[in-house]
Formats: structure tokens, C-alpha cells, sequence
């Protein structure tokens, strides 16, 4: 008897980050790998506005989104997903400090925050217009979406060229992923408020 628990808990068991990142390579969407999910779950957690899993599941899947009928690879890609969703809202909400996005880097520890920043804005397209006062900010908060938007403006079609206070774009880039550990936790700040009122309702 326990042994056959032992089998269906381990036939239910989520994917490690490796096995997700290989499945979703494979399912052609938009989201196409672990970092990319990784910037994607990391919106949704800290923006404007609580999004239902429903809705980011379809948007991330497709039909295979729809968790009520998931099973399979599926099934264990999903709960790997809603695994990581849920460890960036706790590190967030208890050890802000300790938090570390998923980057990509070469087997030199090259790092490329391209594909994570643009996983968050696709999230952000999820709920673009209440996204707005970050995106068009010109004061103190500019700072807080700089790092992210540097990465992926142009893919995303909003350009910031000029880049904001006379930085200068292409020597920023170099470092600018250093920052982006330390803008998640304040965005998310920035918009508890909104958050906690929502709540309310």
C-alpha cells in the first residue's frame, strides 16, 4: 500500500526547473523557457491588479492552461509553475532580501537578463493600462521599471530612447541585471496599496 502511494505521489510530482525549461521550449508559446517564465511569475506577483491563475495559465499554455482538465507532463509542468509562482510571493511577502530571479547565463556565468525581462512584460500586456503609472512615471519611481524596460523596450514596442536622467543606455545594460533583485520587492511595495485595497472589495 505504501508503496503504491510512494508511485502516485511520484507520478504527481512537479518538474525540477530543468525538466520545465525543456518542456516548455518545446510547446512553442511566447514563454519559451524557465527564465522567461521566471520574469513572467515575478509581474504577476508584485503588479498592479491580482490576476486569476486561470486567465495567466490560458495565456502562458493555451488549452493546455485550463488546470480543471490538466494531466500528465501537463499536470507536473503546472504544478512546477504554480511551485515558483508561489516561492517569489513568499520570499517577497517574508525575506524580500534573499530574492533571486532565474536568469539565463553561459556555462561561463554570463548572464542574460534579456529573456527574464521579457517574460515580465509580457505579463504586464496581461493588465497593460493599469501597468501605466510605473510605465509612464518621470519622477522617483522611473527608476523602479529602468532596469527591466532597458532589456526588452524594443520587442515590446515601447522604446525608451532617450533613456531617462541622461544615462547612458548601452554602459547601464552591462550591469543593469544587478538591479533588477532590488526593484522586484519595491515595485511590489509600490503597489500594495492598490493591492490591499482590491482585496477589501
Amino acid at each position: 500500500m505504501r508503496q503504491a502511494r510512494a508511485r502516485t505521489s511520484q507520478a504527481n510530482a512537479a518538474m525540477d526547473m530543468e525538466t520545465l525549461d525543456a518542456w516548455l521550449e518545446k510547446q512553442k508559446r511566447q514563454i519559451d523557457g524557465a527564465s522567461m517564465l521566471d520574469g513572467y511569475l515575478a509581474a504577476i506577483v508584485v503588479g498592479p491588479t491580482s490576476i486569476p491563475p486561470d486567465e495567466w495559465f490560458l495565456d502562458l499554455l493555451g488549452p493546455k492552461g485550463n488546470i480543471a482538465t490538466a494531466h500528465g507532463k501537463t499536470l507536473k509542468a503546472i504544478m512546477a509553475i504554480m511551485a515558483r509562482h508561489n516561492t517569489i510571493s513568499e520570499t517577497l511577502s517574508t525575506a524580500p532580501q534573499t530574492y533571486a530571479p532565474i536568469f539565463q547565463r553561459t556555462g561561463a556565468g554570463v548572464v542574460f537578463a534579456g529573456p527574464w525581462c521579457l517574460g515580465f512584460a509580457h505579463a504586464m500586456k496581461l493588465r497593460w493600462h493599469a501597468w501605466a503609472p510605473l510605465r509612464e512615471a518621470r519622477g522617483i519611481e522611473c527608476g523602479l521599471m529602468l532596469p527591466i524596460m532597458l532589456y526588452c523596450a524594443e520587442q515590446i514596442g515601447a522604446p525608451m530612447d532617450p533613456a531617462p536622467n541622461g544615462i547612458d543606455t548601452k554602459e547601464y545594460l552591462k550591469t543593469a541585471y544587478h538591479d533588477i533583485p532590488l526593484v522586484i520587492p519595491a515595485i511590489r511595495e509600490f503597489w500594495m496599496p492598490q493591492r490591499v485595497a482590491e482585496a477589501k472589495r
